[in-house]
């Protein structure tokens, strides 16, 4: 839209609002430009001077090309810009994490809006048909990064920034004179705002230069939609120096003194619905289907707009005129063809755990150039490899198995080696019992019981410690008090058989100690359960920040003494009646400290670890049982006592001890009472109408 006098405002930070279609046509906006935009301009005033002398030779050449029907550049053929993309996907591990496909998905809609082949562009009204342009410009995920190593263009970074996001959360930000930068977060700060970019040139400092945009307006897969897909193209439009078609600001629909500088765009006071008859500044009907409208039905560019682009990717304002050079083109790996350049894959199952006789589909996933071969191996699985492009493999044996793969294509290969990739899980229970117990006082975890899950490589993990069990020698600990926020970690239970525990209200019972740093620490605690051998999972608990802190905040790092540990219960009593339980421990990491489990015990009899087993202290040592193993405990007045032995099934092995005690400390050594076989048992005391149960592990 082009008037006789340039008419703009400066938008240095062109924060673009969008909304559901019956949002927009209810007027839903809010936007925060105006404040990015005087903070920009007071501090860096040269940068309004240089974008005004730049903006008014624009606009002078737009109206020569008008006049000259854009030099016949909309009606020929041009070389092809393409552009270098990474996308940043800023996340805590939630729904903003989006995967490689709807990524991909993006970057289709993107080169097909921009050149023409969108599926809307014959629903165009005729009045505009004649000027709807091929822009003749591309994008291409990065194949190589920086440092020049393999990648497919996804960047993902964990962390909190991708909550109320805004130029602080553009974080890794790869150099702009190669790359357009898109960075993908979960909120942004100023309510209602999708996304923004900056204009060439305005962007302070340039490390900022970009899109910034919400997950959920990415592609028209996964969290994205068809009618929120073209928020993207309407980013890389600002970024290529367009402003919206009633001018520079977030405000359609006010008066139309606005100009977008482009002399084939209408005047327009703009759109936030899809009125097609609409016309706000005269009988000129408007272009309401324009992607740079806020109508939620967009089909075009014009070829003033692709001139205008194309105008500014040949120009040096805020380096645009260097992404698409054959010499980068190669250092960014986008020339054709693809490089096979790392093997990847991943199973339809994202936990990647079955129970045994199940199968797993495998999908492989290598960057960048399509393989045309695929060299597979399954240790533990059926069949035991495969050249299939996504084999099928079935798991018969409880177990963890790793997985390979080799790709190729002509004369390039790749191959990856996932190890403890596949976790198979028996169908039936490891444990069988009247109760079930864990003190972690045995073999280091992982171990057969008890398998780690790290979500994030190079992140927390959990691991037997011995500094500050709450009762015994051992506990097990998750170490977080320095880890990034959003690390995920799961802690996972062998299976066991609740419909043998004693009683018809099973009950689990668990020992905690954790602390926050500061009084915004939000670590949370999660109690899920499995029924189905880890492929889903119910939660039953939850605890986070203070609810879950037992020692307040403290700064330093974390362990605790005996009076930090705190005793948590999670009923099961809806899950009386199954054969093969998993519990599963899940912590996920917002700023706290270390966190500690022990004393993990399921019994069918409520209150089993109330203010008596504090002051009985139970407890077998040391375990695995050596000639020395004692069965210690505490009594705190005259009480009859049984202490018997039970193996992993539930089965009466021994009774060591069987009688009235007076008050006192008592320590038994078991190898004197009995010979065991190796194997997993369970000592049991019996204390009046008590009951308290502790492993022992036999090597």
């Amino acid at each position: 839209m082009k008037h006789s006098i340039i008419h703009f405002v400066l938008l240095l930070g062109c924060t673009c609002l969008f909304s559901t279609q019956a949002q927009a046509q209810e007027n839903l906006f809010n936007c925060g430009s105006s404040h990015a935009v005087n903070r920009v301009l007071n501090s860096h005033p040269e940068l309004k001077a240089e974008y005004l002398k730049r903006e008014a030779e624009l606009a002078a050449m737009d109206q020569q090309a008008f006049q000259t029907g854009y030099n016949k550049s909309a009606k020929e053929l041009l070389p092809v810009y393409i552009i270098p993309v990474v996308f940043h996907i800023i996340h805590q591990g939630g729904v903003e994490n989006i995967s490689d496909e709807q990524v991909f998905d993006a970057v289709r809609i993107m080169n097909e809006d921009f050149r023409k082949l969108n599926s809307t562009a014959a629903n165009t009204v005729s009045q505009f048909q004649s000027i709807a342009a091929d822009c003749e410009i591309e994008f291409r995920l990065a194949q190589k990064d920086p440092t020049g190593a393999c990648t497919n263009g996804i960047d993902r970074i964990v962390s909190t920034l991708t909550n109320n996001a805004d130029d602080d959360s553009k974080l890794n930000p790869w150099p702009r004179s190669k790359y357009l930068n898109i960075w993908v977060v979960k909120t942004i700060g100023s309510t209602g705002v999708a996304g923004y970019a900056y204009l060439p040139g305005t962007a302070f400092p340039s490390t900022v230069d970009g899109i910034l945009i919400l997950s959920n307006y990415i592609g028209s897969i996964g969290t994205g939609n068809p009618t929120r897909s073209h928020a993207l193209t309407h980013e890389v439009g600002h970024f290529l120096n367009l402003m919206h078609t009633w001018g520079g600001n977030n405000d359609p629909g006010v008066d139309c003194s606005g100009s977008d500088n482009v002399s084939d765009t209408p005047p327009t006071e703009g759109w936030t619905s899809c009125n097609l008859s609409g016309a706000t500044c005269g009988s000129a009907l408007d272009n309401v289907q324009n992607f740079m409208e806020y109508s939620y039905c967009p089909t075009m560019f014009t070829d003033g707009q692709k001139t205008r682009m194309r105008n500014a990717l040949n120009s040096t304002s805020g380096q645009r005129s260097s992404l698409w050079t054959s010499s980068n083109l190669s250092v960014t790996g986008v020339s054709l063809p693809a490089v096979l350049c790392k093997a990847d894959f991943e199973s339809n199952n994202s936990s990647n755990t079955v129970c045994e006789g199940s199968s797993l589909t495998f999908t492989d996933l290598s960057w960048n150039g399509d393989p045309t071969s695929w060299n597979w191996s399954f240790p533990g699985g059926t069949p035991s490899s495969s050249t299939d492009s996504a084999p099928v493999i079935q798991y018969n044996t409880p177990g963890i198995y790793t997985v390979s793969l080799t790709v190729a294509r002509g004369t390039e290969t790749a191959s990856v080696s996932k190890t403890s990739y596949v976790t198979v899980n028996s169908a039936t229970a490891m444990y069988s019992a009247p109760f079930y117990s864990e003190g972690f006082e045995g073999a280091a975890i992982p171990n057969n019981d008890w398998q780690v899950r790290n979500l994030f490589p190079g992140g927390n993990t959990w691991s037997q410690v011995s500094t500050a069990a709450a009762s015994g020698y051992m506990c097990v600990k998750l170490t977080n008090a320095s880890s990034s926020d959003g690390y995920v970690d799961e802690l996972i239970s062998p299976s066991i058989n609740i419909s043998a525990i004693a009683g018809s209200s099973p009950i689990l019972t668990f020992k905690v100690a954790h602390a926050q740093e500061t009084a915004n620490s939000e670590d949370k605690l999660q109690i899920y359960v499995s029924t189905n051998c880890g492929l889903t999972w119910a939660l039953r608990k939850t605890l986070t920040g203070p609810t879950l802190s037992t020692a307040g905040i403290i700064s330093t790092s974390f362990t605790p003494n005996a009076n930090q540990w705190a005793q948590q219960s999670v009923n099961l009593t809806g899950y009386a009646s199954q054969t093969s339980l998993y519990i599963k421990f899940k912590f996920t990491s917002n700023g706290g400290n270390h966190l500690y489990l022990d004393d993990i015990n399921i019994s069918g009899t409520t209150g089993v670890e109330d203010e008596l087993a504090h002051s009985i202290s139970f407890n077998v040592f040391p375990n695995p049982m050596e000639e020395n193993t004692m069965v210690s405990f505490n009594l705190v007045n005259k009480q009859r006592v049984e202490l018997q032995l039970y193996d992993v099934v539930g089965r009466y092995v021994k009774t060591i001890l069987t009688e009235e005690l007076n008050a006192g400390e008592y320590q038994y050594a078991v190898s004197e009472k009995t010979t065991l076989p190796a194997g997993v048992y369970f000592a049991t005391l019996t204390v009046g109408k008590q009951r308290f149960t502790k492993k022992l592990v036999v090597k």
